[in-house]
């Protein structure tokens, strides 16, 4: 059987699996950040390398619920933690005005075109992050593959004038399934432009026979449509934390723009083969970055309160 991988993990062509971790500090238990799967590894097969690659445990996030299930057959944890945006590339995506408009306004100022990712173009990638919209801000940790590499493709929306003004990066979750990683706007570009390149890229791999592309996860999404009797006890805890962030992030504004494409919102779950505790959901969320996210709005506000000729 082969499920669907973990966001941002990606088949390749490796003999054996490759992972990226960190330690939970106090719980001492390994995070599985990012990892590259061989193709023709089933879901045992990946499920017994990592038991057999993390003897003291593991912790996975961004897991589907096959694979959350799968897992749970052999005593893993798991729970809730958002849901991802999924979009059918045979479906109707695209017919909604609240897209087709501001897609075909876009258009027609630019083309959407993919760009090999060698070491030119990682660098123009880079160059051209510092010019959007969120640079120079604190950002989530180790939940995107936000360094560019080969391992992604890129797609960009290029003005005429050969200005790129958004980019999205985007990886292989499965045989015909793709992930978005990165999506990217010039601080001065318009609103529509991120429209057009979504549906650009929409159909260039209809068009290459991809089934399905996940626009990413909104952290919370579901939980927060729950009443607290359908939630379990860390549910809850997680929902009781998204109150705390919101102020720093804008899950609700993610939901919305995601929203527009009429997406299927699937669960996203966290899965570990240890016991989960609310200790290891702070734990996880001071390794994602969401303290840095705090302080950094902390710090505007203050600006904006005390010094606001300082505020940009």
């Amino acid at each position: 059987m082969q499920a669907l991988l973990p966001l941002s993990w990606a088949r390749a062509y490796l003999a054996q699996p490759d992972y990226r971790d960190i330690e939970l500090p106090f719980s001492r238990i390994r995070w599985i950040t990012l990892a590259d799967i061989p193709h023709d590894y089933s879901l045992q097969a990946v499920y017994d390398h990592l038991k057999l690659s993390y003897p003291d445990g593991f912790v996975i996030r961004g897991c589907s619920v096959t694979m959350a299930e799968y897992f749970a057959a052999d005593n893993c944890q798991t729970v809730k933690t958002g849901a991802e945006a999924v979009l059918d590339l045979h479906g109707q995506h695209l017919e909604n005005p609240s897209v087709a408009g501001p897609a075909g306004r876009a258009l027609k100022r630019g083309a959407v075109i993919e760009v090999e990712m060698h070491a030119a173009n990682i660098q123009m990638l880079e160059s051209f992050r510092k010019e959007t919209r969120h640079a120079g801000k604190p950002q989530l940790q180790h939940v995107f593959r936000d360094k560019p590499s080969a391992a992604c493709r890129c797609f960009v929306f290029q003005a005429h004038t050969g200005e790129w003004l958004a980019a999205i990066t985007i990886s292989e979750r499965g045989k015909l399934e793709v992930h978005t990683e990165v999506m990217l706007k010039r601080h001065k570009a318009s609103a529509d432009v991120m429209e057009g390149l979504i549906a650009g890229i929409f159909e260039i791999l209809r068009r290459e026979g991809i089934k399905e592309w996940s626009l990413g996860e909104v952290p919370f999404r579901m939980l927060l449509q729950s009443s607290p009797q359908q939630l379990t006890s860390l549910e809850r805890l997680i929902v009781s934390m998204a109150s705390l962030w919101k102020p720093a992030y804008d899950f609700e504004g993610l939901y919305h723009f995601k929203n527009k494409f009429k997406p299927e919102w699937r669960p996203v779950v966290l899965c570990s083969n240890t016991a989960l505790t609310p200790f290891m959901l702070v734990e996880l969320a001071l390794a994602m970055g969401f303290t840095d996210l705090m302080l950094h709005k902390s710090a505007l506000l203050l600006k904006e309160r005390f010094l606001p000729g300082w505020v940009s």
